[in-house]
């Protein structure tokens, strides 16, 4: 996505210092716990993980940023504070808006309208994210997200380890899905480290549960 294709750029196109493109490398911190700063930022491409530590240094993901939202300590705004870190997963493309023009622009009705609604959207994505987690087993869980990445039946894997995190499971328990998959025929780990699906109708079957619950079709 380019920056004039989000649904920000009408907000700020009359402020151009706030067009000015940042690019960010893959593993990077946008944001930080202990940065003194309040600026928030935009992702115009790319990718964002938002990370919290634990107090023995055990990191807990906490969400997932695509293209076109919010980046950065935005618990602020809401009187709160989320203690948590926020680190490219792609190389990305962002653009800062300074602390005292954001809480200028939220004044604005547009601009105010156009942040809360991005907010809650993902507050919402967030609460129904966990809610899935709870209701469905790892292996319907796994079968919806290799649905969800698949194209021409190639699931692309570029790390085992955000797939642990994303779907709250350990490393053993994810090959042990694996492997119950291949066995019975339904996909198959490539040397290159993806996946083939093999049976998208039976994937499809065992994911129903998760399909029907996050696209509302209960």
């Amino acid at each position: 996505m380019i920056l004039e294709d989000t649904t920000i750029y009408p907000l700020i196109k009359g402020y151009p210092e706030l067009c000015k493109l940042y690019k960010f490398n893959r593993n990077k911190y946008v944001t930080r716990v202990t940065w003194n700063v309040e600026d928030v930022w935009y992702l115009v491409s790319g990718r964002v993980k938002v990370e919290a530590t634990t107090q023995n240094g055990k990191k807990l993901l906490v969400d997932i940023i695509d293209e076109d939202n919010y980046v950065g300590h935005l618990s602020n705004f809401y009187g709160q504070n989320f203690y948590c870190d926020s680190i490219t997963m792609l190389a990305s493309t962002l653009i800062r808006i300074p602390a005292e023009t954001f809480r200028n622009l939220l004044n604005t009705p547009d601009f105010s309208r156009h942040f809360y609604m991005k907010t809650n959207a993902r507050l919402y994505d967030m609460y129904k994210k966990e809610l899935m987690r709870g209701l469905f087993t790892q292996r319907q869980q796994f079968a919806f997200y290799v649905i969800e990445k698949t194209k021409d039946d190639i699931c692309r894997i570029h790390s085992i380890y955000y797939i642990c995190e994303y779907l709250k499971i350990s490393r053993r328990n994810l090959y042990n899905l694996l492997a119950r998959f291949e066995e019975d025929g339904i996909m198959d780990r490539l040397e290159t480290g993806d996946i083939q699906v093999l049976d998208m109708g039976a994937l499809q079957e065992i994911a129903k549960p998760v399909v029907d619950f996050c696209y509302n079709k209960i």
